[in-house]
């Protein structure tokens, strides 16, 4: 049997190379796992067990060994496989996985609901220090839930190289496999010894010799049942150690040491690049060649106003790469701090930075914020602290899909006291926003978008509050934000040619409005249209509406943004199309609103 699944594993790794040199995806993480799934397939039967995943990025092999084998060349393509777990996807699929901390609180919910079925969940070493994650273990250590095993896939990374403690004693733990053999062996031991009395001296001595051996003795104490294996890549020891884990009647907790991308030596090599890679070849490793991205002209600026104040820091949770910060890193290591998975942290130590005279910059992506909510309100909009969030990934992110694309921090920004908020259209205006935020005295959102960098020939600097003319027209007034100027200037001329041209308004300062310009120039226009890569509800042109609502004016303003902010994976581009904020679907979109206006003036 063992034969056979060495060379099951062998041809699932070969597809998943395969695959993600094609569609790009999350490879590191799932050629670490190839033996793990595989064995748990065959010790388990997942159309009754239920499997987990935190995060879902690890469950490529999984859908390849239930119902979507044959699917699995359409990951992350448009109408093709999710990059995640997903319950409209698969009944194999149990809970929508995309963040980290989600398995083991969900986890609690099945095995209470399904008391005979076998709830098994993989998380990472990085997802079990989130905060979601422990407080689970604290709930399920206080439980008799016999039907939980939770496997804790160690491989020492989450995007980036783990940091804590937590970290650390896991590496202390898997270290010391001896725990297990000394555990068997004192036991027979005992079986041979009659003296009640020393039966009990040595089981005090067996707990403190555990206790030196391995710290996860605690963890027996509080009510787990504790097993930890090497080499997560050994078929005949994974099975052997399911098989023992699937009869215990504890929440039992596997510990399994894995190497991320094993069996790619690129990916072995460089298993930050390879944990979610773009197309590569697969000859060379080598990803190709990409236009400059408003990350890296962040992570650019960023470095160099850096080095001129000794008071700015970074911040990000387990993103410093992702959000343009890698340089930094390697040049201010001091002031380039990564807290893991931990946005709730990540906020209120950037609080206390910011109230004891530092000047923080929070980057994290848009879908991730959304985490530490409580924190941003709380302890920085209340205080009214001058903590800078830079929100990387806003609007539509593409192959990652609906649990990654950033659509509520424009939401959620806009409705907290104290913030002003920024949508730079160009990659110049981005600049300027961070020379802006250096000495900014109260709470500061920059949002990027996942797109490459635009810029005009000429443009005045950015100011807080106000808005530029990009070209001047009549009857038809264009207000736009962050990425749409792009799209709308690409399709100016087409539209000028159908009889529909106007101003175009560059409006990167969305809190605080052009006050001033709403009040003196609005009521010149026929017809106002606002756009946005955004959700409508909340939103920049509801803000515009609210103003104008406010301050008596009577003007219907036409929202182009997103109507549904849970939006399916595949590329960005065919993503803003299908959407109608690009090309030919915004031209349409357009078209529609202004022949309607049309007709009601008939």
């Amino acid at each position: 049997m063992n034969t056979e699944l060495i060379n099951r594993c062998e041809e699932i790794r070969k597809k998943l190379i395969d695959v993600t040199s094609k569609n790009g995806g999350h490879l590191g993480p799932n050629l670490g796992v190839v033996e793990l799934t595989v064995c748990l397939n065959e010790v388990f039967n997942f159309k009754e067990d239920i499997l987990l995943f935190d995060v879902g990025h690890q469950a490529y092999v999984y859908k390849i060994l239930t119902d979507r084998g044959d699917k699995i060349e359409t990951l992350r393509k448009r109408h093709g496989l999710s990059p995640f777990q997903d319950p409209s996807e698969s009944s194999y699929d149990h809970f929508i996985s995309g963040h980290a901390g989600t398995a083991l609180p969900a986890a609690v919910g099945f095995a209470m609901a399904n008391p005979d079925k076998k709830v098994i969940v993989i998380v990472g070493d990085a997802s079990v220090s989130n905060g979601h994650s422990l407080e689970a273990l604290n709930y399920i250590g206080s439980k008799k839930l016999e039907n939980l095993i939770i496997i804790i896939n160690d491989n020492e990374m989450s995007i980036g190289e783990n940091i804590g403690f937590i970290s650390k004693f896991l590496k202390r733990v898997i270290s010391s496999g001896t725990y297990q053999n000394f555990k068997s062996e004192i036991k027979v031991f005992f079986e041979k010894i009659n003296a009640i009395r020393v039966k009990k001296t040595l089981g005090r001595l067996e707990n403190s010799l555990k206790n030196y051996v391995t710290p996860l003795y605690v963890v027996e104490n509080f009510g787990f049942k504790f097993f930890s294996l090497a080499d997560g890549h050994n078929i005949s020891s994974l099975i052997s150690l399911f098989e023992k884990a699937k009869i215990q009647r504890k929440p039992t907790i596997l510990l399994v040491k894995t190497e991320k991308g094993k069996g790619y030596c690129f990916a072995e090599a460089n298993k930050e690049k390879f944990h979610g890679i773009s197309p590569f070849d697969i000859e060379t490793g080598n990803t190709y060649k990409k236009n400059k991205t408003y990350s890296e002209v962040f992570g650019e600026k960023i470095l160099k106003i850096a080095k001129e104040d000794n008071d700015i820091y970074a911040l990000s949770a387990a993103m410093i790469k992702g959000t343009g910060l890698g340089e930094f890193s390697k040049e201010l290591p001091n002031r380039c701090i990564d807290t893991g998975i931990a946005e709730g942290f990540l906020v209120t130590f950037a609080a206390g930075l910011a109230k004891s005279g530092k000047k923080p910059y929070v980057c994290v992506y848009s879908t991730f914020i959304q985490r530490a909510v409580s924190q941003i309100i709380h302890d920085v909009s209340i205080q009214n602290l001058p903590v800078k969030f830079i929100i990387d990934r806003s609007g539509i992110v593409g192959e990652d899909g609906k649990t990654h694309n950033g659509f509520y921090d424009m939401s959620i920004f806009l409705t907290l006291q104290n913030f002003t908020v920024l949508c730079p259209t160009t990659a110049k205006e981005l600049e300027q926003a961070l020379d802006i935020s250096k000495n900014f005295n109260s709470p500061l959102v920059i949002r990027i978008p996942k797109d490459n960098v635009f810029d005009l020939e000429e443009e005045n600097r950015l100011e807080i509050g106000k808005w530029k003319e990009i070209k001047k027209g009549s009857k038809n007034l264009f207000i736009v934000t962050g990425t749409m100027l792009k799209e709308l200037l690409t399709i100016y001329d087409e539209l000028k040619s159908k009889g529909i041209e106007g101003t175009i308004v560059s409006a990167a300062s969305v809190r605080p409005l052009d006050e001033e310009y709403l009040l003196n120039y609005i009521r010149e226009y026929d017809n106002v249209y606002v756009l946005e890569e955004s959700y409508m509800r909340n939103s920049f042109g509801t803000s515009i509406l609210e103003f104008l609502n406010d301050n008596g004016i009577n003007k219907i303003i036409h929202r182009i943004c997103l109507k549904n902010a849970i939006i399916p994976h595949g590329k960005r581009e065919e993503l803003l199309e299908e959407e109608g904020l690009k090309g030919k679907s915004l031209i349409e979109r357009i078209e529609e609103l202004f022949y309607a206006s049309e007709e009601r003036k008939i």
